[in-house]
């Protein structure tokens, strides 16, 4: 067969390598099968195309396939009794991180967590941690809002059983119920803004009163116009509330109430506000007794100290806690109020001298009247126990003293380490 072969093929035939390259003209090519048997009768074959030139060629390119392998690997099935695999360990990823771990809670936390679950048994249970933290509750974002709108409301109920709004129908719906809300805090405001108007009226007859030479100026007119003045001031940036966003002054009266005038503020406002205030002070006369004590022994061991080297940045600010004011600025303002406010106490010392020490002050005025001289009240203190301290008071001040403001100073420290009842 392979003589055959090669009598069929032309003359200068030439089989090249697959590397090499050649040029053939006029070709065609045919698919040639050349098998063979060896003596020990194994027999091959060769499979590929030829391309077989015409006579004048010189070149024949063959490409053979690209090896591959045939032979198919048996895997053999596994033995029964051939022990199991062990399971392939992947090194990839990083090693797992070990859960946190939480410390031990104390005892204190342990009894705490008790009694929080034996109060709520009858509520949903929140997933409390060992550590003793629980998780916040979801309405814990809205509950100084709540708080507020809680507060709003108890005091128009509060201004509605003294008589000073309407109570809203009891058939109306939600938004007829706030709508008559809204209505009467309106006409409650726009009230105590004309009611600053009718003061200013009173203000100037009493002026002309005593310019004319009728009768002197008392403790209460005096009082009066002090007021009016503080309400005139406040009335501008209270009408701008009002006017453009008449919803926040349940804000403004729980977190500013200094912008409020005086007419314009519920009962249970006012009340609220005067807590605040002798809760200030009682936790300055209370925390700075150290203070209060150093202050008091330099003004009675240096008598010709000024109020400047008395009160030191440290005191400057205990003072003006003492007397329920702002702790805020720099030392110069702190001082500074700290002067008017008792420039203004010693005014009001001239009339409750002259008005029988204060002998027809009711019991909610004496208890002002001591609280703006830095003297904290208890509701244990009896009304003849608040006379008598304001006594005392008067009795100090009513002494020839250069210094009125110095006095007072060392009046207010004596009064707070407990010396009211002796001679300062």
């Amino acid at each position: 067969m392979l003589a055959s072969l090669r009598n069929g093929l032309v003359d200068g035939l030439t089989v090249t390598r697959h590397h090499r390259t050649s040029a053939a003209v006029r070709f065609r090519a045919r698919h040639v099968h050349l098998s063979t048997r060896a003596r020990d009768g194994v027999s091959w074959r060769v499979s590929g195309a030829v391309a077989v030139y015409s006579r004048g060629s010189r070149c024949v390119s063959t490409t053979p396939p690209p090896p591959t392998s045939s032979v198919a690997k048996d895997v053999p099935p596994p033995s029964p009794g051939a022990a199991p695999r062990k399971p392939k360990v992947d090194l990839r990823p990083g090693p797992v991180k070990p859960p946190k771990a939480y410390p031990e809670p104390s005892a204190s936390q342990k009894a705490s967590e008790s009694a929080a679950t034996s109060l709520s048994s009858g509520s949903e249970s929140i997933p409390t941690p060992p550590g003793g933290v629980p998780p916040l509750p979801s309405g814990t974002v809205t509950e100084i809002d709540h708080s507020v709108i809680q507060t709003a409301k108890e005091d128009y109920y509060d201004a509605s059983k003294h008589g000073i709004l309407k109570p809203p129908p009891e058939d109306a719906s939600w938004v007829g119920k706030l709508y008559h809300q809204a209505k009467e805090l309106f006409k409650f405001y726009w009230n105590g803004v004309k009611l600053i108007n009718v003061n200013r009226k009173r203000v100037r007859d009493i002026q002309a009163r005593v310019k004319g030479g009728g009768d002197p100026l008392t403790r209460w007119e005096a009082r009066f116009i002090a007021n009016f003045r503080q309400d005139a001031l406040k009335l501008i940036p209270f009408l701008l509330i009002v006017l453009v966003a008449e919803e926040v002054i349940p804000l403004v009266v729980i977190y500013a109430p200094f912008l409020l005038p005086s007419t314009c503020l519920l009962p249970s406002q006012k009340e609220r506000i005067d807590k605040k205030k002798r809760e200030k002070q009682k936790d300055f006369a209370d925390s700075m007794q150290l203070v209060f004590r150093d202050v008091y022994k330099r003004s009675v061991d240096h008598p010709e100290l000024t109020v400047e080297k008395l009160l030191d940045r440290v005191a400057a600010v205990s003072y003006n806690g003492i007397f329920a004011l702002s702790t805020f600025g720099i030392p110069s303002m702190r001082l500074r109020r700290i002067k008017k406010h008792l420039a203004n106490i010693a005014a009001d010392d001239a009339f409750l001298v002259r008005e029988h020490l204060g002998e027809r002050l009711t019991a909610d005025e004496l208890r002002e009247a001591l609280e703006e001289r830095g003297m904290c009240v208890t509701d244990q203190l009896s009304t003849e126990a608040m006379r008598t301290r304001l006594r005392w008071w008067l009795a100090e001040i009513n002494q020839a003293d250069n210094d009125p403001i110095r006095k007072r100073i060392q009046l207010v420290a004596a009064n707070v380490i407990g010396k009211h009842d002796a001679p300062a």
